[in-house]
């Protein structure tokens, strides 16, 4: 039985339907499907969702995190690099639940439209992504959370990213 919550995010007006870029530990169909329950939400599908690529960006390890234990990832400008994830739709009614897990209820990240290449070649599509608040970034970047990367590696696989990303993530981690 899930218990209703109440707040911010539940009470959230709903808008028309939204892409989300998911390239943070929401890829880890555990990872979700746990945080989901926790706060009362059902696990949302990703039906129809597509492997992506956002340009002229970089994961950056510059959040702090008590849950993970260290640097968590935002997303920091860098012409030359790209970030893979997935392109999820999402009905407008989903704006709540995407708020709160992005963390944007609590002011540490917010959203950003951003445009996505898919990667199986469909023309580009408007998504919307969330990087940290610029107030709740660390000074300097640190190394990430090894159970976050743990988290990051294990979903960029569940979700079949590409063999390139997956390296460059586990080479995050030293190994």
């Amino acid at each position: 039985m899930v218990l209703p919550v109440v707040g911010k995010a539940h009470e959230a007006p709903t808008g028309g339907d939204f892409v989300w870029f998911v390239y943070g530990s929401s890829l880890d169909r555990g990872s979700l499907e746990g945080w989901s329950r926790e706060h009362g939400y059902e696990v949302p599908a990703f039906d129809g969702a597509l492997r992506a690529r956002l340009r002229g960006f970089r994961l950056a390890f510059d959040v702090a995190s008590r849950f993970w234990g260290g640097a968590v990832a935002s997303l920091a400008e860098s012409p030359a690099d790209a970030v893979e994830g997935l392109a999820v739709p999402m009905p407008g009614s989903a704006r709540g639940f995407v708020e709160h897990r992005e963390g944007t209820v609590s002011g540490l990240y917010t959203a950003v439209p951003v445009t996505l290449e898919p990667l199986d070649g469909a023309p580009p599509m408007a998504a919307v992504a969330f990087r940290a608040a610029a107030s709740r970034r660390l000074p300097a970047e640190g190394r990430p959370a090894p159970g976050y990367l743990e988290v990051l590696v294990r979903g960029a696989r569940q979700r079949g990213l590409s063999p390139d990303w997956i390296a460059r993530l586990s080479a995050l981690g030293g190994g």
